[in-house]
């Protein structure tokens, strides 16, 4: 640790610092509640379309037995995901996914000898595997979010607690160690002049 310097220079150097890391402390602080609401809003909406995925799952299995049925045995071809499109959107500063859209596999299915069911369940699976990218997106973007709140955090805190008060403590002593220097020179200057005034009066009875 380097050693402190109690000058003046040192002194302006110190407060300009100082200022510097109170002007930008109240970012950082705004910066973190942002972030703290929108991992709260992430972790709600995550929670939600858990829910959904769920609530589509058990509707997909009460179907799940029509699956067997000879007549759709190349039904699976039509939940094959061809391509996952996503985009990023800034929240608070912060990059995070987006799922745009999914596209599928066309299905390898004679529309004419297919039972009329069929579509239903592959809407009702497709629609289900859409849900589960979402989650899969969600559970990311909530993480992002939270690594990033974390990272301001510690920043706040280091301000907080570290820079800012060592900043404070530091000045002080310059300050008081400045202050001493100046008494001493002003007590140093009073004797200096109590000493010249006795020498000028002692001319002064030897010339009398």
């Amino acid at each position: 640790m380097a050693r402190l310097k109690c000058t003046k220079i040192e002194l302006v150097r110190l407060k300009k610092k100082l200022g510097l890391f109170r002007k930008y402390l109240p970012t950082l602080q705004l910066k973190k509640m942002l972030l703290q609401a929108e991992v709260n809003k992430a972790r709600e909406e995550l929670r939600q379309l858990k829910e959904v995925y769920e609530k589509e799952k058990r509707e997909v299995l009460t179907h799940s037995q029509l699956l067997d049925d000879p007549a759709v045995h190349d039904i699976k071809t039509a939940f094959d995901v061809e391509e996952i499109f996503t985009s990023h959107e800034n929240i608070a500063g912060i990059q995070v996914p987006v799922l745009e859209k999914l596209t599928f596999k066309d299905p390898k299915l004679s529309l004419v000898k297919s039972p009329l069911w069929i579509d239903t369940i592959i809407e009702m699976i497709r629609k289900l595997k859409h849900t589960y990218q979402k989650v899969i997106i969600g559970i990311e973007k909530k993480g992002i979010l939270e690594s990033e709140l974390r990272v301001v955090s510690i920043r706040v805190n280091l301000f907080e607690k570290r820079l800012i008060p060592e900043l404070e403590g530091n000045i002080n002593q310059v300050r008081i160690f400045l202050g001493d220097q100046e008494l001493q020179a002003v007590a140093q200057a009073k004797v200096s002049k109590e000493k010249i005034l006795k020498r000028k009066l002692k001319e002064e009875e030897r010339v009398s």
